[in-house]
């Protein structure tokens, strides 16, 4: 393992992660693989066959979403556990279809009108891993902007703010508001998620986000880094109780302005 990720000059996490079908490999890492370690010909045109194949398998495939979100997508999928910070959005795991759509629609130069639709609708597939029998555990930090700023006016957040309620009452979801009144914070440059797997031997990931792409982060010690910052922030946050009380409090304002 040591060996490969030296070669493709990634982390033993993303080794690791390709090895158990959370990633998929690229052309031209399979390539360089395949020649160092010196494979014949006849096997090299079976695992690009494969590599093809695997490209198109998981669920999320015939949703048009990005190539830079499809890995994190799979992971996700494959998750235990994700901490999320947000800065400017409700996180997508807790978005409603009305305030997804919004997001999309509000994003016209990197989401075609025609692909609105299935982006939404891959959107609340993701959602169903918070339900069932081994529902994935949430842990979300939001910050104040993010729940006052009226996306799709008054009605969609009003709905949306109910929502988050709902869903902070399943014992697998907490979720907390970072004020305005914490001032300046560790995270003010974007936002992040933190990724924790079943096997307790399979490294945690962290994810970064913006406008035009995303990275999904392996190092060990980044990683770490993202865990404390997401610690601070949610000393920094309001409790659960707090939180709702605020999101209460928003929806009266909306209402009756």
């Amino acid at each position: 393992m040591k060996e490969a990720a030296s070669l493709l000059g990634c982390s033993m996490g993303k080794i690791s992660n390709i090895e158990q079908g959370r990633y998929g490999v690229k052309k031209q890492e399979l390539q360089a693989l395949l020649s160092y370690y010196e494979v014949e010909p006849e096997v090299c045109a079976v695992l690009e066959d494969l590599r093809r194949e695997g490209a198109k398998r998981g669920w999320w495939s015939v949703y048009g979403l990005p190539d830079w979100f499809k890995p994190y997508v799979g992971l996700e999928s494959d998750a235990a556990s994700v901490r999320s910070f947000e800065l400017e959005l409700i996180p997508g795991l807790l978005q409603t279809e009305a305030y997804a759509r919004q997001v999309h629609v509000a994003v016209t130069r990197m989401v075609a009108p025609q692909d609105v639709e299935r982006q939404v609708t891959a959107r609340m597939e993701r959602q169903r891993r918070l339900t069932g029998p081994e529902p994935l555990e949430l842990w979300a930090v939001i910050s104040e902007a993010a729940v006052r700023r009226q996306v799709g006016g008054p009605e969609v957040m009003i709905e949306q703010l109910e929502h988050l309620r709902t869903l902070a009452a399943q014992p697998n979801i907490k979720i907390q508001v970072l004020p305005f009144s914490a001032g300046a914070h560790g995270s003010m440059s974007g936002p992040f998620s933190i990724l924790s797997f079943p096997e307790p031997t399979d490294p945690d990931v962290a994810y970064i986000e913006y406008p035009v792409g995303g990275n999904c982060v392996e190092e060990p010690r980044d990683v770490h880094r993202f865990t404390i910052l997401f610690d601070d922030l949610r000393y920094a946050a309001l409790s659960s109780r707090d939180t709702d009380t605020l999101f209460g409090a928003i929806v009266k304002e909306l209402s009756t302005s």
